[in-house]
């Protein structure tokens, strides 16, 4: 089972990811944290190993956060979650340690693809000590969830349920 605490300023939010992590196989949300102190608090007693992070907290932000745990040897990895687009961030984001960067909003699916991708890669990363060029090339591309072919992207709820409706349909549809 793979420890997630969700720590982001907004609770409702917070709750939401926790509600959604907790519906992914293999996945437990330990707790919730809406400050870098919180979440340095449950870190420490909850032992998560997995941040769905986010970059605005109100008294530090989730890149310094991030970056002071694996400066300290924290054995935790994070997926940031946050609604920073800028590239300044993103860059930062993942010099600081981050295993991935989803920008909100985004969908459950998109959180499930890329946590079942986790998933694997952590399984992977664990299963020896040595590596030889292939293997590393395999970790690296198991961090990213698999992209779509253009043919098989996925529309939103709502839209889907309007293609269906008006292919079940059986004639001509407005």
């Amino acid at each position: 089972m793979i420890r997630t605490l969700v720590v982001d300023d907004d609770f409702r939010v917070a709750r939401i990811h926790a509600a959604r992590v907790d519906r992914i196989e293999g996945y437990e949300c330990v707790g919730e944290a809406h400050t870098a102190a919180a979440a340095r608090a449950a870190i420490a007693e909850l032992k998560p190993d997995l941040l769905l992070l986010d970059v605005y907290l109100p008294d530090e932000d989730g890149i310094s956060l991030l970056r002071s745990l694996q400066a300290r040897g924290e054995n935790v990895d994070a997926i940031m979650i946050t609604a920073a687009r800028d590239l300044a961030t993103v860059r930062a984001a993942m010099r600081g340690g981050a295993v991935y960067y989803l920008v909100k909003p985004f969908g459950f699916e998109q959180l499930q693809t890329q946590l079942e991708s986790y998933r694997r890669w952590r399984r992977e990363v664990g299963a020896g000590t040595v590596a030889d060029q292939a293997a590393v090339d395999q970790l690296f591309n198991l961090r990213r969830a698999p992209s779509r072919a253009a043919g098989s992207r996925r529309l939103p709820p709502t839209m889907q349920k309007v293609l269906d409706a008006v292919v079940q349909a059986g004639e001509p549809t407005s």
